[in-house]
């Protein structure tokens, strides 16, 4: 029989089987590992054998973690990561609209499971304590006749408090839990996932996220072609562009990366 710290250890790392006791009646194929190269590269292969969907790819450690535009994701181990591949209905700003929508079941799931207060920095960061501590990277991939074969919903979340390397040390953060359960973090983000991916044209998912956002009324900067214009970011449309206000006009922001001035 084991005691109460051997139960808490096996919470500490990704069981599919205990994703899928916290899941219940959902039932998906659940695969985890220990270490991984990428989940995201592991669901983009799982695709291409046109598995039933959805299903979810976990790993406690990733070798070769992908950011957005190619950009590597720091992922040692005792992390969070977490690739979600569901079916593609929409076509329209479909990996715009995932972001949004795994930005706020991610935070969702966070506050249900651990009671922590997170923000969103657009498109695709979670912050804490003015750090990130998660981010998100959506992708659509298409089979041979153009269609999309599935959305895949890639998520990384520090989870406990560590040294970063020194390019991240300033800006990345933790939850600062050394205990999580990593299984039940897992089944409430796919069960908030499940549910705004379904209702992803909804108004009150970009109610909510807009609610939670951290550089609403802020002073951002951003580079347009090869200079940098600072401005207030005043909105986030429905089709999750963010709006800033600077130099007497509005600019329509769809992708990027924006800079927080202030606090």
């Amino acid at each position: 029989m084991r005691d109460l710290s051997d139960e808490k250890r096996m919470d500490m790392v990704f069981s599919a089987e205990k994703i899928s006791a916290y899941l219940g009646n959902t039932e998906m194929n659940i695969i985890s590992f220990g270490t991984i190269d990428s989940t995201n590269t592991k669901a983009r292969l799982l695709l291409e054998e046109n598995p039933p969907l959805p299903f979810l790819v976990t790993a406690d450690e990733q070798t070769a973690g992908r950011g957005r535009r190619g950009n590597f994701f720091y992922s040692p181990a005792g992390g969070f990561y977490y690739t979600l591949v569901i079916k593609a209905d929409n076509e329209t700003d479909v990996i715009a609209k995932a972001t949004i929508a795994a930005a706020v079941s991610l935070l969702e799931a966070i506050r249900e499971t651990t009671g922590i207060a997170c923000g969103i920095k657009w498109v695709n960061d979670l912050y804490y304590n003015n750090r990130k501590i998660a981010g998100i990277l959506c992708e659509a991939p298409r089979g041979s006749d153009g269609s999309l074969k599935g959305i895949i919903i890639g998520i990384g979340v520090n989870l406990a408090n560590q040294p970063f390397p020194d390019e991240l040390k300033d800006k990345a953060g933790s939850l600062g839990l050394c205990n999580a359960d990593k299984n039940l973090l897992a089944a409430k983000l796919t069960e908030r996932l499940l549910y705004w991916c379904s209702h992803i044209e909804s108004t009150e998912l970009i109610r909510f996220y807009k609610e939670h956002s951290i550089l609403l009324g802020k002073e951002v900067s951003f580079a347009d072609e090869s200079r940098t214009v600072t401005g207030t970011a005043v909105d986030i449309n429905n089709a999750g562009n963010l709006v800033v206000r600077a130099e007497k006009k509005e600019y329509t922001l769809s992708s990027g990366e924006v800079s927080l001035l202030s606090w």
